[in-house]
């Protein structure tokens, strides 16, 4: 009988555990970060950025931004075609890599920024 009832107790706390961790992860979001502050250490995080789209390239299926906040300027790759973005204020989320020895983002999530 007791092992019944640890059994049922531990698949309870498991599913409760579970439902929380699931609530946590969709509100879990990257830091917001300024482009000057991002450096080799960096790479293979995730961060969020604000800025202002000052350049866009399309290469292949690939969009290219250039971001620019008031600190610096990046380069951030889109994997697919976007409409034209210049000029306008974006929020983005991505991780940060290495591309022929110049850090870039890669995008996961582009919104309208502020």
């Amino acid at each position: 009988m007791e092992t019944r009832i640890l059994l049922k107790f531990s698949l309870i706390t498991a599913l409760i555990g579970l439902f929380i961790l699931i609530l946590l992860a969709n509100s879990i979001e990257p830091e917001v970060v300024d482009i000057q502050s991002i450096n080799e250490r960096m790479i293979d995080e995730w961060v969020r950025i604000r800025g202002n789209v000052t350049e866009q390239r399309t290469i292949e299926g690939l969009t290219i931004l250039t971001i620019y906040d008031g600190t610096a300027g990046i380069d951030a790759v889109f994997r697919k075609e976007a409409p034209n973005m210049k000029g306008t204020n974006v929020i983005l989320t991505g991780k940060i890599v290495e591309y022929r020895g110049t850090l870039e983002i890669e995008i996961s999530e582009i919104k309208p920024g502020d």
